[in-house]
């Protein structure tokens, strides 16, 4: 059912109902224009919005916004080609424009919507212009675009922070589990291989005790970067992992048992070629190493699996690569 057929219905006359909305308190300003975009009527919030004009009230009827605006001709240009499509079209036009900044510096919004005024033989004799400070619900919404994006950071803090070693910067336990659960469920779904190796530094106690637990903790840092240097330029799928105190877990997806060994033969030859120059200690820091490839067997006896080969290296001299093939 149309508006008007629901005014006739209800015998209530439609031109007090428009007559009621435009002359109430609501924060919205109300113009009338006609088809050369010359201003017909205005209501109070007019006169708020611009009290240059108040008290000087008749002083803008007639006038288009050129007349009342002359310092901002491209506003005034643009409003007209607006309220000339609406004219032509017969369809209404929604606008959000900036106009300035509040107190606190965020920029203000305004959303204007401009509608054709049409006479009883369905003719555009001129427009209707609302416009609505939004700058509020925009100051809302950024507010909240504000908070998402800090939530969001605190959210990836906590998430690196959960499952990040402070030391070494490598994976902590929380992750290996993670990891391996997810691992060994694709192992068992679609055998999908992949492979360990566990690390164990040569000797650490020595460092620790002849030259003290900071530099002890310098090598632990040390060996961080080095096997995050070897994942970022070498093996981006390898996962870095501090398994505990001097001991260090390599996670390989989908890294069958060669493929293992040759990663393996990798981070062992890094380390024996370079140094580590701190104050007091300046030598190449050595890695005893055990691999292991998944078979059919828990996680927990994959990882006795590796630790047994891990002991192997440590026997057959210390430095040493072993693996159970």
């Amino acid at each position: 059912m149309e508006f008007q057929e629901i005014m006739q219905r209800l015998g209530i006359d439609a031109n007090q109902v428009l007559e009621a909305i435009v002359t109430s308190d609501m924060p919205y300003v109300f113009v009338f224009k006609d088809i050369h975009s010359r201003i017909l009527y205005v209501n109070q919030q007019f006169y708020s919005k611009h009290p240059e004009f108040k008290d000087q009230p008749d002083s803008v009827i007639g006038k288009t916004d050129f007349d009342l605006f002359p310092l901002f001709p491209k506003h005034a240009k643009q409003a007209y080609e607006d309220e000339q499509n609406v004219i032509k079209t017969k369809k209404p036009l929604h606008i959000f424009e900036t106009e300035g900044q509040d107190a606190r510096g965020y920029t203000k919004v305004a959303h204007t919507r401009k509608y054709p005024l049409l006479n009883a033989q369905k003719e555009c004799v001129g427009v209707f212009v609302v416009t609505e400070d939004v700058s509020q619900d925009v100051s809302i919404v950024r507010e909240n675009i504000e908070k998402n994006t800090l939530l969001t950071k605190l959210n990836q803090e906590l998430t690196i922070e959960n499952t990040q070693d402070a030391l070494s910067g490598l994976y902590n336990k929380r992750f290996i589990r993670a990891q391996l659960n997810s691992l060994y469920n694709e192992y068992q779904k679609n055998k999908q291989d992949f492979s360990i190796i566990l690390l164990d530094l040569d000797d650490f106690k020595v460092i620790n005790d002849t030259y003290g637990h900071n530099v002890g903790d310098e090598v632990i840092v040390y060996v961080g970067n080095i096997l995050k240097n070897i994942q970022h330029l070498l093996y981006t799928n390898m996962l870095p992992c501090r398994f505990g105190g001097d001991e260090f877990l390599v996670i390989l997806p989908q890294s069958n048992y060669n493929e293992a060994i040759e990663i393996a033969k990798n981070i062992k030859e890094a380390f024996d070629n370079q140094k580590i120059l701190l104050e007091t200690f300046h030598d190449s820091v050595h890695l005893s190493l055990g691999i292991a490839t998944i078979q059919d067997e828990t996680i927990h006896e994959l990882i006795e699996r590796c630790d047994h080969y891990l002991y192997s290296a440590k026997k057959q001299g210390k430095c040493q690569i072993c693996h159970g093939e």
